[in-house]
C-alpha cells in the first residue's frame, strides 16, 4: 500500500489522511498520482478561487516555500489548469488567468503582509 500522507503543493503543508478519506481524495483527484501532483488545501483553494496570485497565497498562510515548487514553475500552472478544469463541472471558476494567478508580489508588500501577520 502506498503512503497515505499528502503535500500541498501552494503551502508545503503535509497531512496524513485516513484510509477511507485518502480514497475519496483519490476518486476527487481521478487517480493517486493526480492527488499528490495537484493537491491543495481547501483554504489555498478558497483563496485562489477568489483570484489571489499563489505567492500572495503563500505570503497570507505563511507557507514554507524551500520544500514546494516556485509560483510560476510549470508544475504550478499544471495544478491551477487542473483546479480549473476539475472545478468547472460543479459550477466553481478559478477566476484568475495563468499570468495573475502566477504573480509575484511587489517585495515591499510581502514585507509588509510578514511583519503585520506578527500582530494577529
Amino acid at each position: 500500500m502506498s503512503s497515505r500522507k499528502i503535500i500541498c503543493q501552494v503551502t508545503g503543508k503535509a497531512y496524513t489522511f485516513a484510509k477511507d478519506y485518502f480514497e475519496k481524495k483519490v476518486e476527487e483527484y481521478s487517480g493517486e498520482d493526480s492527488l499528490k501532483k495537484y493537491f491543495i488545501t481547501r483554504k489555498a483553494k478558497t483563496y485562489l478561487n477568489k483570484g489571489y496570485s499563489i505567492q500572495e497565497i503563500r505570503n497570507i498562510l505563511n507557507a514554507d516555500e524551500s520544500s514546494i515548487p516556485g509560483a510560476d514553475s510549470e508544475d504550478i500552472k499544471e495544478l491551477i489548469e487542473f483546479h480549473k478544469i476539475s472545478s468547472a463541472g460543479r459550477s466553481k471558476k478559478v477566476s484568475a488567468t495563468l499570468n495573475f494567478a502566477t504573480h509575484k508580489s511587489d517585495p515591499a508588500v510581502a514585507a509588509y503582509i510578514n511583519r503585520i501577520r506578527t500582530y494577529e
